[in-house]
């Protein structure tokens, strides 16, 4: 049986307010010493590839070109990412984590599961692994119909009109 309409709208609603609860967690959780928000985004997608042209990097994290290049040249000159010229193509560039870059991408990985940690010390163990496999599962739920529907086209009907 389909989601129901009141259904798909509390999950909506649920999914913005675990955004809006992210997004002040991380702020407050950030380490002042080490890159931003942003720029670990940046890390974590390089990371992800371990090496990719820019114009892929620009494509995963959905950002023009001229905002990229700003992070990578703020990345490249805190020594968290290294750029080589692509061998096949002279005008595209290849990006990496730099030594530093991995090891800082690992502080905060460890740093970020202890606090998440202390932010759930009133959860099982049972309810951590059950919101794995839901968060889990919504967002491979979501990314595959994302990757099913054309670009500029919509699956939406609304019920009763």
């Amino acid at each position: 049986m389909a989601v129901e309409t009141e259904t798909a709208q509390e999950l909506v609603a649920c999914v913005f307010s675990l955004q809006r609860s992210l997004r002040a967690a991380t702020h407050h959780m950030a380490d002042p010493s080490g890159p931003g928000f942003a720029l670990q985004g940046v890390m974590r997608i390089i990371g992800e590839a371990g090496e990719l042209r820019a114009t892929e990097l620009a494509a995963k994290l959905g950002i023009g070109p001229a905002a990229l290049s700003r992070h990578i040249a703020d990345l490249e000159a805190s020594g968290f990412v290294l750029r080589r010229p692509h061998p096949d193509d002279g005008r595209a560039s290849l990006i990496s984590l730099s030594e530093a870059g991995q090891a800082s991408m690992r502080a905060e990985a460890i740093r970020r599961a202890a606090l998440m940690q202390g932010m759930l010390g009133d959860w099982s163990e049972d309810e951590a692994q059950a919101a794995i496999t839901a968060v889990g599962r919504l967002a491979e739920a979501l990314h595959t119909s994302i990757l099913s529907t054309k670009p500029g086209t919509y699956r939406y009907e609304p019920a009763g009109v």
